[in-house]
């Protein structure tokens, strides 16, 4: 994963008129954190983060360029948490976490599934299940998601987590028996969805 450059400046107060100002201005506060960085606040360009939120997602390797009284320094970082407003759903806050390039780190990169399901042209219904993987790697190595090829998935057949081939350098950490995808046949779905149904919308109950 090739680091992404995000030019952000120290935010010198903190509190919530001064996160207004720079909302006014086209800024959202943050925050820089880890063992080189210390704590540092930030205001950074909304646009230019939606811009690499939209590009990159959340798992992107940062180039994260400090300017401040006069000054300039440069950490490797990753996004930790993005807030955002419960009913706008626009982004209020967001926390950079620096790393170190040469140690390892830990992070949720998303499951896709390629590929037609054999099983699907049978007449079966392809379930995606688990979306998301937990995994392992340097910085540089960290992948943006996983692909799993369900071409060769037949019905009543499914993958886990465990029949995965991680990339170069990347441990899968997620429970081996996880179920990633399956292939069901319909009656089985038909049949879930009737034993689920109130009475009237599947089979006519039995007269007493």
């Amino acid at each position: 994963m090739q680091a992404q450059t995000l030019l952000v400046e120290v935010r010198p107060d903190t509190g919530k008129q001064t996160a207004r100002r720079l909302r006014r201005q086209g800024k959202l506060p943050g925050v820089i954190y880890g063992k080189k960085a210390g704590n540092i606040p930030l205001a950074i360009p909304l646009k230019e983060l939606e811009r690499l939120l939209a590009r990159e997602g959340e798992n992107a390797l940062l180039k994260v360029i400090v300017t401040g009284n006069g000054k300039e320094k440069e950490f490797a970082a990753v996004i930790r948490e993005v807030q955002r407003h419960p009913i706008k759903g626009v982004i209020t806050h967001v926390d950079l976490y620096q790393i170190s390039l040469d140690e390892k780190i830990r992070a949720t990169v998303p499951v896709i599934l390629e590929g037609e399901a054999r099983g699907v042209e049978q007449g079966g219904i392809l379930q995606h299940g688990l979306r998301e993987v937990e995994v392992e790697s340097l910085p540089a190595d960290l992948p943006e998601g996983i692909t799993v090829d369900v071409s060769n998935l037949g019905v009543g057949e499914h993958l886990t987590v465990a029949d995965i081939k991680a990339p170069p350098g990347v441990k899968i950490l997620s429970e081996p028996d996880a179920v990633i995808a399956t292939v069901v046949s319909t009656r089985a779905v038909e049949a879930e969805e009737g034993a689920g149904a109130p009475a009237g919308e599947g089979e006519t109950p039995a007269a007493e």
